[in-house]
C-alpha cells in the first residue's frame, strides 16, 4: 500500500498547470491566488492570440504527463490534482473536470450560478463529459497529442467542445466529478459581450457537426426546474440570452 501511495504521489508531482491567457479580463488576480495551491508544480501560460492557438501552445510547452488545465477566471480554495487524479485511476479515463459555481453580483450572474447548482444536483458525483471540460480539468497529455491536439480555426470558443467530440470518437472518455467544485468569477461589465463571442465559436461548431452529436445547444429550452426557482429572473436571463445574440 505504501509503494502505490507513493508511485501516486510521484505521478501527481509530474503535472504542469497551463493557463490560456486572453479568454478572460481577470487573468491575475485569481492565479496569484491560487498559486498557494499549486507552486509545487510548473506554469506554463499562453502568449499568442486565438484559444485554440494558445491551448496549442500550452500543449507543445508541456512536458509532463498529466496537464492541469486552469481558466485563468477560476479561483481554488484547494489543490484539486489529487482529486482529480484518483478518479481518473479509478475509471482509467482521459481526463477528468471539476464542477464549478458561476461567482457574482449581478442579478444575471446568479441566474448563472443556480444553474451551476442545479446541474450539481442532477449530476452529483461522476458524469461523462460530451461539451465543455476545460476550465479546471486534469488531462493525459498522450491522449491530447493523439487527436491531434486543438483545432486552431476555433478563435474565441468550441475548441474544447471540438476536442472532447474528437476524443469520444476515439474511444477515450472524460469524465466530471461534482463531488468537487471550484468558483468561476466572471467579469460582470463584459458577460454579454462574451457570451455573443462564445456563440459564434459554438455556431461554427455546430456546422462541422454530425446531426447525431450536438453537445453543445445553441439555443436552450426553458428549464422548468429553473423556472421554479427562479420564476421571475429567469425568464429575464433567457431573454437577455436572444437579446445578446441579435
Amino acid at each position: 500500500m505504501f509503494v502505490k501511495i507513493l508511485l501516486r504521489d510521484l505521478m501527481i508531482n509530474y503535472c504542469d498547470i497551463l493557463t490560456p491567457i486572453g479568454g478572460t479580463d481577470l487573468p491575475t488576480v485569481w492565479m496569484k491566488s491560487n498559486k498557494k495551491w499549486l507552486n509545487t508544480y510548473t506554469w506554463y501560460t499562453s502568449t499568442v492570440k486565438g484559444i485554440g492557438n494558445a491551448r496549442n501552445e500550452l500543449l507543445k510547452k508541456a512536458s509532463a504527463q498529466l496537464l492541469l488545465w486552469l481558466d485563468s477566471d477560476v479561483e481554488l480554495t484547494f489543490d484539486p490534482i489529487p482529486a482529480l487524479y484518483e478518479v481518473m485511476q479509478k475509471f482509467n479515463v482521459s481526463g477528468v473536470c471539476a464542477g464549478q459555481l458561476t461567482v457574482g453580483h449581478k442579478w444575471f450572474l446568479k441566474v448563472a450560478a443556480e444553474m451551476d447548482n442545479l446541474e450539481i444536483e442532477r449530476h452529483r458525483g461522476i458524469k461523462i463529459v460530451e461539451s465543455r471540460a476545460f476550465q479546471c480539468a486534469l488531462y493525459k497529455r498522450d491522449d491530447l497529442l493523439k487527436v491531434g491536439g486543438f483545432d486552431p480555426s476555433f478563435n474565441t470558443a468550441g475548441e474544447d467542445n471540438d476536442i472532447v467530440r474528437r476524443m469520444i470518437a476515439n474511444g477515450m472518455l472524460i469524465l466530471q466529478c461534482n463531488n468537487l467544485i471550484v468558483r468561476h468569477h466572471v467579469n460582470e461589465q463584459t458577460y454579454w459581450h462574451k457570451f455573443k463571442d462564445y456563440h459564434k465559436g459554438f455556431s461554427q461548431l455546430a456546422a462541422t457537426m454530425k446531426n447525431e452529436y450536438q453537445p453543445e445547444v445553441q439555443n436552450s429550452a426553458i428549464d422548468v426546474t429553473m423556472l421554479k426557482r427562479m420564476p421571475i429572473k429567469y425568464p429575464l436571463y433567457k431573454l437577455k440570452e436572444k437579446l445578446a445574440l441579435l
